[in-house]
């Protein structure tokens, strides 16, 4: 049974010693109505829910822009030209799913009827990716990288069959690193995959094409994430799991800055060092506000696209307990974005002019709900901005 957070937490159990014997008793009953409550907010349905029911489909996105311009204006009142869009999906697929023919079908769907270019996963195995590389060669995402972990050594934890982690591409990769944890965050269990996406855009503004001629291209720094599930590295979990295990995540969302960081740093005027990743999504595994969101967002000034534009009421993961009689709903599947400025370049190098990155929107494909993966499949759009 998997309970997540839905609420930042307080101070940790093992922090306890450090407080007056007067407190302890205090500190364990805000501690425990805390854990009731958060399971209380993902077993009981929102009371919205029963009477709106949340539905979204790739079509509710406006037709794609494709490279062309289109103008749009901003709260701030300038208008502006959104030269070219693209669509992220990020679905963890389970990696027991792929032995039932049942589900692969509807999750193969899922993800190639999303329109997204970028393709986020989670769970991936061998399995997986014999299903995966030939519908993706057909829709031509021809740059794909899967990884399954094989860990080794007494100091590792024993190979996790849900450690598998994909990227599935329209646009050429570069800079594909993994993200190996476990050395350095105890508790981790799953890696995590750095890339750089490189956009073409083919057709501009008579501005940008005034100053080349040339093929430009944009480069997108991308995480594809799965973060430290909020239960006990045997399996089990209690109401307690998920606020014992958040420093975790914490930790790992933190060593993820750390590997992306550039070199020399990026500063902004903060004195904050800032991380070179563009977009990070995956299986964060914590809801809305748990401490690595929080992290990102309060602190490196990431915006989670499922926030900004997807009601609360409605959960990415579902978890059957008490033999299937009650299920547990949470948000654990986000996508983040940097508002800030990337480079066109030419074929050569040259930086030409900035865009400015934009999301334009973000849902939950419905009808994945049930009979798929536990996970709910994430779409964003974003958008190029001159």
């Amino acid at each position: 049974m998997h309970l997540s957070k839905t609420c930042p937490s307080t101070k940790q159990p093992q922090n306890l010693l450090k407080h007056p014997s007067s407190l302890k008793q205090p500190l364990l009953m805000s501690w425990f109505l805390q854990d009731v409550s958060n399971f209380l907010q993902q077993l009981i349905p929102n009371p919205i829910s029963m009477f709106l029911q949340y539905q979204f489909s790739p079509a509710d996105f406006e037709s794609r822009h494709g490279m062309g311009c289109k103008r749009f204006t901003l709260s701030s009142g300038d208008t502006h030209s959104i030269l070219s869009t693209f669509d992220i999906l990020s679905y963890n697929v389970n990696n027991v799913a792929s032995s039932s023919p049942t589900r692969t079908r509807l999750i193969l769907r899922a993800i190639f009827s999303s329109g997204a270019n970028i393709i986020l996963l989670q769970e991936t195995n061998p399995a997986w990716e014999t299903l995966l590389r030939d519908d993706a060669a057909a829709l031509q995402f021809d740059h794909v990288y899967f990884h399954h972990p094989r860990l080794e050594g007494i100091d590792h934890p024993p190979d996790r069959p849900a450690g598998g982690i994909a990227i599935l591409s329209q646009y050429p990769l570069k800079d594909i690193t993994i993200v190996d944890f476990t050395e350095d965050v105890s508790g981790s269990v799953f890696p995590a995959l750095i890339c750089k996406a490189i956009l073409p855009l083919s057709q501009l503004s008579s501005e940008i094409l005034a100053l080349s001629n040339e093929v430009h291209n944009v480069c997108i720094s991308i995480a594809n994430v799965h973060l430290r599930p909020p239960v006990e590295m045997d399996g089990s979990a209690w109401l307690s799991t998920a606020r014992i295990t958040e420093p975790i995540r914490l930790a790992e969302i933190k060593g993820l800055v750390r590997r992306a960081m550039s070199t020399g740093f990026s500063l902004d005027g903060s004195g904050i060092q800032q991380p070179e990743l563009n977009i990070i999504g995956g299986d964060f595994n914590e809801g809305d506000c748990g401490a690595a969101l929080s992290y990102l967002c309060t602190t490196l000034g990431y915006i989670d696209a499922l926030q900004q534009y997807v009601p609360r009421r409605k959960e990415t993961h579902t978890w059957p307990f008490m033999r299937n009689l009650l299920t547990l709903r949470k948000r654990l599947d986000h996508i983040l974005w940097r508002n800030e400025l990337l480079a066109v370049t030419t074929k050569g190098g040259k930086t030409l002019c900035m865009l400015q990155l934009k999301c334009l929107g973000c849902g939950v494909i419905t009808g994945y709900e049930t009979g798929a993966s536990d996970h709910q499949p994430v779409l964003s759009r974003f958008g190029l901005v001159w």
